[in-house]
């Protein structure tokens, strides 16, 4: 009487040939039902494995760009932040594809009614020290001036500058309510400017500054933004 035999006990040739006498006598739906309970756990290995690759694969890609430039826009909303980035780019003449320029307008604020959501994500962004340049509605502007959050506008304009922006100009930032720059990529909103005491990006933060109002010499004609 032959013996019977386990399939721990098998060989892996025998394992196979018994898995095919199994599928063998299975009907369509069986065969599917049977080869995804017993695959299922190598399909998860192997898609854990892929994601795996993908992830580091991001990461190793993503490490090869540098945020060189980071302003934020409150109610700016309508405009498109990432033509602005990218003009200004053009406008620095830097040609380097991991130099990343991010115009965030992603934020709506209003005074009496501030959603708590966007009051976190604009105090974490500044808090971690990301942002070069803010752009934002006179009351929450005053917040940051009051906090001591921005350079003085004397230490980053030339004289040149100052006379030639004195209409805007304050001791901390740049009234650009009625920006032509700003409005050609549909941001309008009644704004003032100003550049973050903790910048790391102070080069750059200046050129926007110059892209936005002109080169302090004849700013009418001289603005930055889409020629």
């Amino acid at each position: 009487m032959e013996q019977k035999r386990y399939e721990s006990d098998m060989t892996p040739k025998e394992k196979r040939e018994l898995e095919r006498k199994k599928l063998k006598q299975m009907t369509a739906g069986q065969k599917l039902e049977y080869i995804w309970a017993y695959y299922k756990p190598h399909m998860a290995v192997a898609l854990g494995i892929i994601l795996l690759i993908v992830f580091i694969g991001q990461m190793i890609y993503r490490s090869q760009f540098d945020t060189v430039f980071y302003a934020a826009i409150i109610n700016g909303t309508a405009g498109d932040g990432e033509a602005l980035a990218e003009d200004f780019k053009n406008y620095t003449g830097d040609t380097d594809k991991y130099h990343e320029y991010t115009i965030d307008n992603s934020m709506y604020l209003m005074k009496d009614q501030e959603d708590y959501q966007m009051v976190m994500k604009l105090s974490t962004i500044i808090g971690a020290q990301q942002v070069d340049v803010l752009i934002a509605p006179e009351y929450k502007f005053q917040e940051y001036v009051e906090q001591d959050g921005f350079y003085p506008m004397s230490e980053l304009l030339t004289d040149e500058q100052q006379e030639a922006y004195k209409d805007d100009l304050t001791e901390y930032g740049l009234h650009v309510g009625d920006n032509k720059v700003l409005q050609s990529f549909g941001v309008d909103e009644d704004s003032y400017m100003g550049v973050l005491v903790y910048s790391d990006h102070l080069d750059e933060a200046k050129s926007f500054i110059t892209y936005i109002m002109g080169d302090g010499n004849t700013p009418d004609e001289n603005e930055g933004g889409q020629k």
